[in-house]
């Protein structure tokens, strides 16, 4: 029951337009109200709203389950794959291959000068980050983040990945990629990742969820685990949302950095590099 794909159709839209819908009405009638995600005095609270919606997918995927697939409370676990994995190798790599590849990405972009180094000052200064900071966003950050990161993945990568793959894992990866990235439109017309690119910019935050995405799919299917994916997602934030900022502020939106079109290339290149090392394990 568990690992099989379920077909597409009523499944998927029964978790798709509701998981949507919710998000954008809550975040829609915020950003209504003010809330702005480049403006520096309102981003703790616009930080708490956004934790809260990253536990919709995850709570849609659940009721979808449950009511519309008739799948019991006690198979939940195995049915959104709620599981550590096969091994625990792939978390230990998570915590090299993230923060390795951010500053892949930043290094590229300070190079194609689309961003400056900017060295810190003040109580935030230069040491404090790279010798402290840094250090515990690697380590600290995946388990800080994990809750909100298997809120969504149980959702995108347990639920709906597998019920997209009987069109193909290539039309199943893009699809997937694409809704998730609508998914944070209101959030990216707001401010988000892309400040002063509010439509652009939720036309790029599609093209990096597919690219990043890529990568999660494929250590999601192999390792069999949508906890893995939440790992992994939260290793993504802590380093997308922490340090690096400080160091490189200015980078260009679009272009540069982790969400941007380097960003997106660097993680199309990991997901590609995922996709041959874990075929060959298999094999």
């Amino acid at each position: 029951m568990t690992d099989q794909p379920r077909p597409a159709g009523k499944s998927v839209a029964a978790f798709v337009l509701p998981t949507l819908g919710v998000t954008w009405a809550v975040e829609i009638a915020l950003v209504a109200g003010g809330m702005r995600f480049d403006d520096a005095s309102s981003l703790n609270a616009a930080a708490l709203w956004m934790a809260a919606m990253m536990l919709v997918p995850g709570t849609m995927a659940v009721l979808v389950a449950r009511y519309v697939e008739g799948v019991p409370f006690s198979a939940m676990r195995d049915t959104l794959r709620l599981r550590l994995g096969t091994s625990v190798g792939p978390y230990f790599l998570t915590f090299l291959l993230i923060p390795l590849a951010y500053a892949v990405i930043y290094g590229l972009t300070l190079a194609l000068g689309l961003t400056a180094y900017v060295p810190p000052t003040g109580e935030l200064d230069e040491n404090f980050l790279l010798k402290v900071a840094l250090p515990l966003s690697v380590v600290l950050g995946p388990f800080i983040n994990l809750l909100f990161g298997l809120g969504e993945e149980a959702g995108w990568r347990g639920f709906l990945l597998p019920r997209l793959l009987p069109l193909g894992k290539v039309r199943a990866y893009l699809l997937l990629g694409v809704i998730w990235g609508l998914w944070h439109a209101p959030l990216i017309f707001a401010g988000l990742n892309y400040p002063g690119h509010p439509v652009d910019g939720i036309v790029m935050m599609c093209v990096l969820s597919v690219a990043f995405g890529f990568f999660i799919n494929e250590m999601t299917l192999h390792y069999k685990s949508s906890i893995l994916a939440g790992f992994i997602h939260g290793a993504f934030n802590a380093q997308g949302f922490g340090v690096w900022l400080w160091i490189f502020p200015n980078t260009h939106p679009i272009l540069g950095g982790p969400f941007g079109l380097v960003g997106a290339a660097c993680w199309l290149a990991l997901g590609l590099a995922a996709t041959w090392t874990l075929g060959r394990l298999k094999n």
